[in-house]
């Protein structure tokens, strides 16, 4: 039993023309002669023509003569009742344009079964192809930075099992990747040692979804210890939280900064021998002084014994062991002052008072037949954490630059002042002097290694860049203060705890 009632072919014919143009692809129906019976909008922009262009009644070769004879096989088996689909086939408009169609074409039949034409669905993906192929190209440049990437890449689970390392992390930690992926975790290879500070990281992670930058070592296939870098932040993967790192091998970073340190401190002994060498002819004079004693009470001690006169010899002797505790104590400040120790011993105490009496009392020399008077005023008690021989340098090294400047000066006065700093925990301590001021095209270039105003030979240019960087690695800070009206170079130091 029918439900709908008969229709005439022309109102049949509307009807398939506005089935056919609510169909979301491009459509086409035809008869056994490949004429067009019905289409949609898509048809025609899929195919390149011309929206205006009416083609019901015409033949499809006609309308679009470029076909391949590949497509007309298609529709020709189609015709005998076979039903033809791909997912991807190329085609190319009459603009010239190459397009990626899917497609499926079958027959359709009339009421008595037999085969009345062929309808052919096309759906346009060329967005989806390129889309793809831009997604494929994307991925394997990422793959291509992540497997060449100089700096190690990892990808782990927030329990610490590894799921994916680059070459570079894998060369770092020494273990292959079938080793290393799936099968290790981030707590195998990280000592003991680190428990505290990866509880931090933990933490950060937790709070800000990031960690680092964070140094801690790595224990390596070979037990080897490798210093590494990292740096990470939590991403998605798979549908749960995982942690993606960036790991830096330091190993030749650390050798680098050992060298680095070995070569500072052979310029700080370097710096320390040529002040002792300029300090050598007064050190002979003050030595002098010592022997000249010891020699004349030789003499009155050998009298006094064969005279038998005990109070001469007494006094002879006593004389002779203060002369000799005199000249010891000189030598023995040029040997602390002029032995190497290579290495900061960042646990010594030194007191502020005994740092200003070295140096002052290793200048001394140097006063002898000049004229110029030379200043102590210690107003605090404080202790310094650092290296007493650098320390004591930079005082010896600003103190020599001070006495040389004042040498053509008419009233001749060097003077070091150490008092509390303005923090509460700072240390200043002040070597001024009454030579001319430095010139401010001077003041810029003082601290530069290799500067230097003194003439050829009689200064390294290194003096003040070395304490510079002396009092730097303990933290604190050397200036010349330009507002003093007096030549006047500041150090600000650290106190101890």
């Amino acid at each position: 039993m029918s439900y709908f009632a008969p229709l005439s072919p022309e109102a049949a014919r509307q009807l398939l023309g506005e089935v056919v143009k609510s169909f979301p692809f491009a459509t086409a129906v035809l008869d056994r002669e490949m004429r067009y019976l019905a289409y949609n909008r898509s048809w025609l922009s899929s195919h390149g023509i011309p929206e205006d262009r009416a083609i019901v009644g015409l033949r499809h070769y006609d309308v679009s003569p470029e076909i391949r004879d590949e497509w007309r096989q298609v529709h020709q088996r189609c015709l005998a009742g076979a039903t033809e689909r791909r997912d991807d086939d190329v085609y190319e408009q009459v603009n010239g344009r190459r397009v990626h169609h899917r497609w499926v074409v079958a027959p359709w039949r009339e009421s008595d079964g037999a085969v009345g034409g062929i309808i052919i669905y096309v759906e346009n993906i060329t967005d989806q192809v390129e889309t793809t192929r831009n997604l494929a190209e994307r991925e394997g440049l990422i793959r291509t930075l992540f497997e060449q990437c100089p700096i190690g890449l990892n990808l782990c689970r927030m329990d610490g099992l590894w799921i994916e390392s680059n070459p570079a992390f894998l060369e770092i930690i020494g273990y292959s990747r079938e080793e290393a992926d799936g099968g290790l975790t981030y707590w195998q290879l990280t000592p003991r040692k680190y428990d505290a500070a990866e509880a931090v990281q933990l933490e950060s992670l937790k709070t800000t979804r990031r960690y680092g930058p964070y140094d801690k070592e790595f224990v390596r296939k070979d037990g080897r210890l490798v210093p590494v870098r990292l740096n990470g932040f939590i991403v998605e993967h798979d549908g749960m939280p995982c942690i993606w790192s960036l790991i830096e091998d330091l190993t030749e970073q650390r050798a680098l900064e050992t060298r680095v340190e070995e070569e500072r401190l052979k310029a700080i002994h370097a710096s320390r021998l040529a002040v002792v060498g300029e300090m050598a002819a007064g050190v002979a004079h003050e030595l002098n002084n010592p022997l000249a004693i010891i020699s004349g009470y030789a003499f009155t001690l050998r009298s006094a014994i064969a005279r038998g006169d005990e109070a001469e010899i007494k006094e002879a002797l006593a004389a002779i062991d203060e002369a000799t505790e005199r000249a010891g104590t000189i030598v023995k400040g040029l040997r602390k002052f002029s032995r190497q120790k290579l290495g900061h011993a960042p646990t010594d105490l030194v007191a502020t008072s005994s740092l200003v009496a070295d140096a002052v009392n290793l200048c001394r020399s140097r006063l002898l037949g000049t004229g110029v008077r030379i200043e102590s005023d210690v107003r605090t008690t404080a202790q310094i954490v650092g290296n007493g021989l650098e320390l004591s340098q930079v005082f010896v090294n600003l103190l020599n630059n001070a006495l040389d400047a004042v040498a053509a000066a008419e009233n001749k006065w060097v003077r070091i002042v150490a008092k509390e700093g303005q923090g509460p925990s700072s240390v200043t301590i002040a070597v001024e002097d009454s030579g001319p001021r430095i010139p401010p095209d001077v003041a810029d270039q003082i601290f530069r290694p290799f500067f230097t105003t003194k003439t050829v030979g009689e200064g390294t240019g290194l003096g003040l860049s070395i304490s510079r960087s002396i009092i730097e690695g303990h933290g604190g800070t050397l200036t010349l203060d330009a507002d003093a009206p007096c030549t006047r170079f500041v150090v600000h130091l650290q106190k101890a705890p």
